[in-house]
């Protein structure tokens, strides 16, 4: 009687310290609440290895692992008893024996996406050892921990949250890498719908995983959703800022909706993130397009802020600054294209013209009579100042005024040559020059030395066909009054105008085919489309007289 006595108040002794134990602080933290995707867990009876465990395995499924769970809300713990039901109706008996198969067949009878299951051991009466595994349900990954715990209750809470949930949480973020990496496979095979059930498993799981909402904004755009393509790479920009795919795959979205406002925005952040200058240059002229003179003048200067030197640039905006009329701040940038480009006829004209509309042609032509004044050897600069004394002579209309910018021009181009004596340049200018003033035999001259220094100057042949053509001209007025006289003259007076007007019409005819030859070799090697068509419709005049002289 006395032995059952004493069994019965060690018994009672033991529940109170159970009950005792169970007590447990209230949390009255407010927490935010958990929108993720939950990830069920089952805890198997533990398995105990020795008869000095039992207590320490009660303690922890009537209380510890609940209320540690309990700040996790991202786990959801099932009831310990109903696991143990189902468990027990699966038939097998020893969890140290379960097999992967078996895990998976328990996991779905619990309904569990993790499967704990284990065994306990004491080390000392006050020092147990707890040997667990984890199996996921979702990716049939196992992951083996060990820990010790002991009789105080608040180091045992602490152990279980820094060994068990601090490793859950470690097998769950490989379990989201191996869930995102079966996606991304499904992705590539085309297979669109299971990746974005899988790419949502993901993200429910790992709602900061920037990947898994790109590829999933990107399934939604293979499959024409454009709105939740739109939502996703948003949601991943969030996330990553400089995630350059999701950008880029936003830019593509937009070119094919046509939102051109929202693709250029993209389009500002991917070159800002990568330093583009090509791509700020791009982005200008779609700006300029759409008549948004100030975002593309932005957009140019970012693109100078990168590639300072890229003449395109530089040009592109000296020629949108003069189109807006702001001649004065254009000046800057189309010297240096002029630098860069002096035979090309546009930036030239612009150039003269926003120093003549800015009030500054004085000005430009004391910067570059300086200029070759302090470096001789500057042959661009005398390629700029004779440029603007032609622009002076073409604008005035008193002849005295023009010969002497005309001279001054001449001038200029001479020194030149002195520094440079196999400048192309300089022989092209003076046969300009020549061919304005009706000096032909020196502009022939220097249009073919020109050449002979530089066979792709289509200028020079131009002025070549020029002259030939005023040169057919003549003899072909001159076989017109021919023709007159002999028509009214007799004898030998007729003989001989008509032998003389046959020449003057083989000469002419001559002339206008030479024309015609050097015509064709502009037009082979110019570049514009607005030369080419100068160049055609010189040609249809000139074969029109070529045919007019033709012999009968």
């Amino acid at each position: 009687m006395k032995r059952l006595l004493l069994v019965a108040m060690i018994s009672v002794l033991l529940l109170t310290a159970c009950t005792a134990n169970k007590g447990v602080p209230q949390a009255n933290v407010e927490r935010e609440e958990y929108t993720g995707l939950k990830t069920t867990v089952a805890i198997l009876p533990l398995k105990t290895m020795d008869g000095r465990c039992k207590n320490m395995r009660k303690i922890l499924f009537v209380r510890d692992f609940d209320y540690v769970f309990s700040d996790y809300p991202q786990y959801e713990l099932l009831n310990h008893d109903e696991v143990a039901r189902e468990y027990r109706e699966t038939g097998f008996l020893d969890v140290d024996d379960l097999e992967l198969d078996e895990m998976k067949e328990i996991a779905d009878a619990t309904d569990a996406n993790v499967l704990i299951l284990g065994n306990i051991s004491s080390l000392r009466a006050d020092l147990f050892t707890i040997a667990l595994r984890l199996y996921s349900a979702r990716t049939q990954e196992l992951r083996q921990i060990n820990f010790n715990v002991d009789n105080n209750k608040e180091k045992r809470w602490e152990t279980l949250r820094k060994s068990l949930i601090t490793e859950l949480d470690t097998f769950i973020s490989q379990e989201v890498d191996k869930i995102f990496n079966v996606a991304t496979n499904f992705y590539a095979a085309g297979n669109y719908a299971e990746a974005e059930r899988q790419l949502k498993v993901a993200i429910g799981l790992d709602s900061e995983k920037a990947d898994a909402y790109y590829y999933l904004g990107a399934t939604h755009f293979k499959t024409g959703a454009h709105e939740l393509a739109e939502t996703n790479f948003r949601k991943t920009l969030e996330i990553n800022p400089k995630h350059g795919q999701s950008l880029i795959m936003l830019n593509e979205l937009y070119e094919a909706t046509n939102q051109i406002d929202k693709r250029l925005a993209v389009m500002e952040m991917i070159a800002a993130n990568n330093e583009d200058a090509e791509l700020w240059f791009v982005i200008g002229n779609l700006y300029a397009e759409q008549r948004n003179y100030n975002k593309a003048e932005a957009s140019f200067d970012a693109s100078l802020r990168i590639a300072p030197e890229d003449i395109r640039v530089v040009t592109r905006k000296g020629l949108m600054l003069y189109e807006l009329e702001r001649f004065g701040d254009a000046i800057e940038y189309l010297e240096t294209a002029y630098d860069a480009f002096p035979e090309n006829d546009i930036i030239s004209r612009r150039l003269a013209s926003a120093y003549q509309r800015s009030g500054r042609m004085d000005q430009a032509i004391t910067r570059y009579e300086d200029l070759i004044k302090s470096n001789p050897n500057n042959t661009q600069a005398y390629l700029n100042l004779v440029g603007l004394y032609r622009n002076q002579a073409s604008e005035t209309s008193e002849t005295a005024l023009r010969n002497e910018y005309l001279s001054k021009a001449i001038n200029t181009m001479d020194n030149l040559i002195k520094v440079s004596p196999d400048n192309p340049m300089a022989y092209l200018n003076l046969a300009s020059i020549y061919i304005l003033q009706e000096v032909n035999d020196k502009a022939e001259l220097n249009a073919n030395k020109a050449i002979s220094y530089d066979p792709t100057i289509y200028q020079a042949y131009i002025i070549l066909a020029t002259i030939s053509q005023v040169r057919g001209t003549s003899e072909y007025n001159r076989f017109v009054d021919l023709e007159k006289r002999a028509a009214d003259a007799v004898g030998r007076q007729a003989t001989t105008l008509s032998k003389e007007r046959d020449t003057a019409r083989i000469s002419a005819n001559s002339h206008f085919r030479k024309a015609a030859e050097h015509l064709y070799r502009a037009d082979s090697i110019a570049a514009d489309s607005e030369t080419h068509a100068d160049i055609s419709n010189r040609l249809t005049t000139v074969n029109t007289l070529i045919n007019q002289t033709k012999g009968f």
